[in-house]
Formats: structure tokens, sequence, C-alpha cells
């Protein structure tokens, strides 16, 4: 509650991200029930569609010269600037698009081309 409470209080900022990311969306892959068919489990479609939105949050960040550490914050504001329908940033989502971030950055093989 408190921490509702600190977001409605915050003075409003420029969100950056927004405007950076035009160049850098990746398309989002299909859903669950489009990729899997309609006998998946209701944890193995939320799982799915929640890394699904958070490699492609990952690879837009990658690809607009964002790396880690990333505030929680500035990873919600990644993710509603993509815009993807039902999406809305949790713990979970977070730590996977924190852990994207990382494998791309480690692995010297990936390059940005614009």
């Amino acid at each position: 509650m408190l921490r509702t409470l600190r977001r409605a209080l915050r003075p409003a900022r420029l969100r950056t991200p927004a405007r950076r990311f035009s160049a850098g969306i990746a398309e989002l892959p299909p859903t669950a029930r489009e990729a899997l068919g309609t006998e998946i489990t209701a944890g193995e479609a939320i799982a799915y569609n929640r890394v699904r939105v958070a490699t492609a949050t990952a690879v837009a960040l990658y690809r607009s010269g964002y790396a880690l550490p990333m505030t929680d914050d500035d990873l919600d504001d990644a993710v509603l600037a993509l815009d993807f329908p039902h999406s809305a940033p949790s713990a979970e989502t977070r730590a996977s698009i924190r852990a994207a971030l990382a494998v791309l950055d480690a692995d010297y093989t990936v390059t940005v081309t614009r």
C-alpha cells in the first residue's frame, strides 16, 4: 500500500523509453494459446505470456542501448511504453527482463544493427 501511495505522490517525469523504442521494438510472438494450443494449463499460459513480454521488452531495451542495472520503475515504464495488451509488470516479469538483458549483454556474438 505504501508503494502505491508513493507512486501516486511521485512527481511526473519524462518517460524517454517510449520514444527511443520506436526503432527497436520486436514483434511480439504468438500468445500461449496460439503457440501451444488450448490444452495448456493456466500456469503454463501465464509463464509463457510473461516471458514473451519480458523477452520482447529486453530486446527493445538492448537495441535502445539500455543496460543493467535498471530500477523496477524503469522496467515497469519500459513494459508499459511498449503497450503490449494485458501486460502488467510483475516481479517475475522484471526478473525475466533482467535475465534476458544479462544474456544479451554477456553474449559477444549479439550485435545491434540499426
